[in-house]
């Protein structure tokens, strides 16, 4: 049987390619994913002969977030944030070394490396002599990934949604000043999502119900006018939150489903 590679788009189109033996991968997967690849790490997706592969750059690049592809790999949106740009299955080459369900159960195994380093965090001497270290705090980890960017969200009553960079935070304030005058934050009791806090305003400039927010946040009651979204920074696998999250990402099926218009996608 001849393999193949499979491409997973952000707006869940597949291609598959045969790769021939006089096929050079390489250049297949760089066209694939559009530019440098990046193979995903084996305990982020559940394949067990095949590798992931992505852009390496989808972040710098803004590429769309692919939620569909990042469900069929397994990774777990509930505590990871989805894979960006086209997803590329291929299957592993054992020359590479050893295949991803080996690697996961490498891992976990004693004598895997990340069983060494928690070995050598807790002081053991044999796990510090072997990564080279005298004390746990001579444990270096380097995070070469880019910053995160957090924002704020403005819902307004006709589904036209903003967004404004959640630092500087007397910036973030005087932004969402603008929109609400003063505000209250809505009980958490009174929404579904646990990962934003919605704020409404007192004495709302803009009479309408905000249904959109209604449905989109999954709150008790209706507000008026525009409400303002704030991360917190908690879990949240809602279903609700999810669907939400792939609108605020640019998935056009989900701004369709939930009446939302991005701003800054024009």
């Amino acid at each position: 049987m001849t393999p193949t590679l499979r491409v997973i788009h952000p707006d869940g189109r597949q291609d598959v390619t045969e790769i021939g033996p006089e096929a050079d991968t390489l250049n297949l997967l760089r066209a694939a994913v559009g530019g440098w690849i990046e193979y995903l790490p084996a305990h982020y997706h559940a394949l067990n002969s095949h590798e992931v592969v992505i852009n390496e750059e989808g972040l710098i690049h803004n590429l769309p977030p692919n939620w569909i592809g990042s469900r069929l790999v397994g990774l777990d949106l509930t505590q990871y944030p989805p894979l960006h740009g086209p997803i590329v299955i291929v299957p592993h080459d054992p020359a590479d070394g050893p295949s991803p369900a080996k690697q996961r159960q490498q891992a976990t195994s004693p004598d895997g490396l990340v069983n060494l380093y928690a070995c050598a965090l807790e002081g053991d001497p044999a796990a510090l002599t072997a990564l080279g270290v005298s004390r746990p705090e001579d444990i270096t980890v380097i995070d070469a990934r880019p910053p995160v960017r957090h924002f704020l969200y403005a819902l307004h009553p006709d589904g036209r949604t903003e967004r404004h960079d959640l630092e500087p935070i007397e910036e973030g304030r005087r932004w969402i000043a603008e929109r609400l005058g003063a505000g209250q934050r809505l009980p958490p009791h009174a929404q579904q999502v646990t990962a934003y806090a919605v704020i409404s305003s007192v004495a709302p400039r803009d009479p309408c119900p905000n249904e959109v927010a209604r449905a989109a946040l999954g709150l008790a009651d209706t507000p008026c006018g525009p409400v303002i979204l704030i991360p917190t920074g908690t879990a949240d696998p809602s279903q609700v939150h999810q669907r939400l999250d792939e609108a605020l990402n640019g998935a056009g099926e989900a701004c369709g489903e939930l009446g939302l218009t991005l701003d800054w996608a024009t």
